[in-house]
Parts: C-alpha cells; structure tokens; sequence
C-alpha cells in the first residue's frame, strides 16, 4: 500500500459518499419491507453496562465515518448521506435481523442492540460486511471496557477513537485495487439444487452450535479440508441426506472470501467475493461425505488465487464505471440491478460465511465467552450459514424463516459423530438436539 492511501479519510466531513462496488447491488435490490442485514455480536462473560456501552458507542461511532451513512437514491446512482446523529443502543426484545429503516429517521443505517451478556451490532449490507463489522465490535468493546476502567495498550488489535480515520479504511477498496482492462471468467453454467420452503411472517429462526475450535480443525484434518472446506462439503452432504429424493440437480454453497486478508489491506466497509462451490449427486442418495470431501478440496484455494480475484473485481468495477451506462437514470439501472441481484440468488443452494478469528486486543478477549455471526435471509434465499470464532470457540449459526430443524439436526450430529462435541441452542421453543 503505498503512503497516499493511507492519509487521512477523504470522508471525514463529508455530508455525503458513494456507495461502494458491492454495495449497489444491495441498495438496489431493497424493498419495502427487506433489505439485506446481518448480524454481528459478541456474548461476554458478565452483564451489560447499558449507559456505559451507549458511551462507549457515542465516542467510537466518528471514527468509523463510512459507518454514519444513510441510504438516498440520486438522478442516476444511490448514494449514502452523512448523518451526524449518535447510534441509539437499544435493548433487544425482537426476532433478529429485523430490516432496518433506511430513511425518515437520523439514525445511520445500522442498530446496535444488547440483552444480558450480549452485545450485537445489526448491519445493513450495503453499509459494511461482516468483517468491517467485526472491526467496529472490537472497537466499541475496547472503548467500553476503557470506560469501565481498565488499561488497555494501544497495538493492531483495535482502532481506537483518539486516531484518524485513513483512506485505506474508508475507500471503495474495489476501484482502489481495480486493474484497467483486466478480463474475468467467463461465470460457470450450471443448474443448482434450490430451496423452496414455506416462509413465516414475521420470523427468524436461529440455531446455533458452539465447539471448539481445535475439535473442528482436527476433524477436518483427518478429511484433509481446511475448516471451511469442511462446512462446506458438510452442507453439501446434509443437502443430499435430508431431500426427500435422489438430487439431479448441482448443490451448490456460495463462500465469500474476505480481499483484506488477501491484498493486504484494512478496509471497513465491503470488500468480499462469493465463491461458488458444487457438487453434483446426479440423483444418487448414497453419496459419501468422503466422496464431497475429495471433489471440493483444493477448490477454495484455486478460487482464491489473487490474481483470479483482482480480474473479477476489475471486471466488476469497469462494468460500473462505464461512460454508456452513467447517464442512464438510477431508475432504470436500479430495476436491471434489482432483477439481476433476484437471477444471482437462484444460481446457489445455500451460502456460507466463515470470518475466521474475531481479533480484539487481550484484555477485551477476556470479557468475551463466545462470538455470533448470524445472516439474514432473503426474499429468494431463505436459509444461510454463517460462523464466527473467539477464544478458540467457534459459533455456527443457521438462519431461516421457517420452524423446520430437520436440516440442523442431521448436520449437528453428524459433527458430534465425527469427534466434534457441540453445544446447540436455538430460539424456537423447546430443545434443538444434536
């Protein structure tokens, strides 16, 4: 990263800022009643400070000027307006992932949420992703435990309210790290397998499994798949398993990578690519997990491979950037994103997301037990996977909008048969087991 790119935020001040590569595609496929959310939280190890934590809010939220953004449509792109207002922290009494309210009020386009132990940050995707948000968690908790006294060192594990927002933090890191004239792939033809369940109004079904980490690497291990190859292949499997017929039709499980970790960066707003991994049963209820295991490994790695990335990412940025599409009115770039953003949704089965190690400095590590990471559904995909780790612990959740558990049941147990003890809860009533 050379020295220009890390100078002070061109945002700061700013009372209005593009949305960034991969957020137009959020922005444009809103409706009246869903945008695409998140969740991000950390449950520690004694109750929350409420008036502490709006503080410790109220003091952090200006360093993450990309973050105090609210979504308006312009002549012909949207765009975010600043907003100046302090985050309300709110004490949670609803289902998750609620959609947030983008206009008519001051509030940015995110909600920070606690109950008991647990601190939880809902975000509006087109905001931030789930790895800018884990960096805004760190550092909210940082700030509160600050606030209740305790001296933390200042080192990389946290950004701190007393620096300077960069550019390197605050740019759209699509066009920063664009190469000119770069050509992608052309996108793989295929037929997935695609959900089609009866959906509950007004409803989030949440499940979750804890372990540890090191049960799960070693699993994995003995199949010779890193932890998200693992998962993956795993969600393939169960796929097949719970059907109530042999599958024709590919299965397919979209993974986004997280670009900071592979071009070097810190960036806290999104900067992710979906990777898309299939498997084929052609019909067969027989197939082993074994069987997935050996297809898929190695094909993360293959699609991971930065230059591969940098030319889809550039191809994505020029298509934006082009001179014949910009005097195109938003209205109509809108629905042909809108449609679009509906026809990527029935190209893969199910996502998962993996964020790795949530990072915060040692003595904020302390306070933590466990750390959540759930996805909210959409009108066309509703059922995601989504996991998060702290402390050695990894939390896995499954979001959906129906009561059916049978899915989660046989992919928990098939983990507790395969050495990796789970502890399982879930906000329906009644017990979930594994």
């Amino acid at each position: 990263m050379d020295e220009s790119s890390r100078q002070v935020s061109s945002l700061t001040g700013k009372r209005w800022f593009e949305v960034d590569n991969a957020a137009n595609l959020y922005a444009a496929a809103r409706r009246r009643k869903w945008c695409r959310t998140f969740r991000i939280g950390a449950v520690l190890k004694e109750d929350v400070d409420p008036a502490l934590l709006q503080q410790a809010l109220t003091d952090i939220t200006p360093r993450f000027p990309s973050f105090q953004g609210q979504l308006q449509d312009g002549m012909f792109w949207s765009y975010f307006q600043h907003t100046d207002a302090t985050p309300e922290l709110k004490e949670e009494h609803d289902y998750p992932y609620r959609p947030i309210r983008l206009t008519g009020t001051d509030q940015p386009n995110f909600r920070v949420l606690y109950f008991g132990r647990r601190v939880s940050i809902e975000m509006y995707h087109s905001l931030a992703d789930g790895g800018a948000t884990t960096i805004f968690l760190s550092a909210l908790l940082t700030r509160y435990y600050e606030l209740k006294g305790e001296t933390i060192p200042h080192d990389d594990h946290a950004l701190r309210m007393e620096d300077e927002p960069t550019e390197e933090e605050t740019c759209d890191a699509y066009r920063l790290h664009a190469t000119p004239g770069a050509k992608a792939q052309n996108p793989e033809k295929r037929k997935p397998f695609y959900i089609e369940w009866d959906s509950c109004k007004d409803f989030a079904q949440v499940i979750q499994g804890t372990f540890r980490v090191d049960d799960i690497k070693a699993a994995a291990a003995k199949h010779s798949l890193t932890i998200t190859e693992y998962v993956t292949a795993l969600l393939i499997y169960c796929f097949i398993q719970t059907a109530p017929r042999g599958l024709n039709d590919e299965i397919c499980v979209s993974v986004p990578m997280d670009l900071r970790r592979r071009f070097g960066t810190l960036n806290v707003r999104n900067f992710v690519y979906m990777a898309d991994i299939s498997f084929s049963p052609k019909g067969r209820k027989d197939v082993s997990f074994e069987e997935i295991a050996e297809t898929i490994n190695g094909e993360l790695l293959e699609k991971g491979n930065p230059q591969a990335l940098l030319a889809e990412i550039s191809a994505n940025v020029a298509a934006q950037q082009s001179k014949l599409l910009r005097p195109i009115p938003y209205l109509l770039k809108r629905a042909f994103l809108k449609n679009s953003y509906r026809k990527n949704q029935t190209l893969f089965t199910t996502f998962f997301s993996n964020w790795g190690i949530m990072d915060a400095p040692e003595a904020v590590l302390a306070h933590i037990e466990r750390a959540e990471f759930i996805l909210g559904d959409t009108p066309y995909q509703p059922f995601g996977c989504a996991a998060l780790s702290v402390n050695g612990l990894m939390t896995l959740a499954f979001s959906n909008s129906n009561t059916d558990t049978s899915f989660q049941q046989a992919f928990f147990r098939f983990m507790t048969a395969d050495g990796i003890p789970v502890f399982v809860e879930s906000n329906l009533p009644g017990e979930v087991k594994a």
